[in-house]
């Protein structure tokens, strides 16, 4: 009998996991796309000063130098082109709203029970007006 309650367990608290390792997830899947990006960037600026280095060092020739400098150079823009592209999506910025209000109380707003008809002031808890007996919507 316990093994049965165990599987059910499990399966239920796969059932609620899954959703937050799914790669289509928008959140988890723009923050780990921008982080990958992120750490892209950062190799091939790594690559570029390795290379500016061995040229220094006198290990390429000139050609060879100008050519795969080009080639990082070219990969650094998409990279960078594909971050910018990120940062200004409005799905990114809802993102942002999102997470800005999370663990913040949100302000109640005090009910002013007047009524529509004769305009008397009740208590909150009151369903009909205390003057003149209308209800109070």
């Amino acid at each position: 009998m316990s093994y049965i309650a165990y599987l059910i367990g499990s399966g239920l608290l796969l059932w609620a996991l899954i959703p937050l390792f799914k790669k289509d997830s928008t959140w988890v899947s723009m923050y780990l796309e921008n982080e990958e990006l992120e750490d892209h960037k950062k190799r091939v600026y790594g690559n570029i000063a390795d290379l500016e280095f061995d040229y220094a060092m006198g290990r390429l020739s000139d050609k060879d130098f100008k050519s795969v400098r080009q080639s990082f150079l070219t990969e650094a823009g998409r990279v960078i082109e594909k971050l910018e592209q990120e940062a200004s999506s409005e799905l990114r910025a809802q993102i942002i709203k999102d997470t800005s209000v999370l663990g913040k109380k949100k302000p109640h707003k005090k009910k002013k029970n007047m009524c529509p008809d004769c305009g008397s002031k009740n208590q909150l808890e009151a369903k009909f007006c205390m003057k003149c007996g209308k209800e109070l919507s």
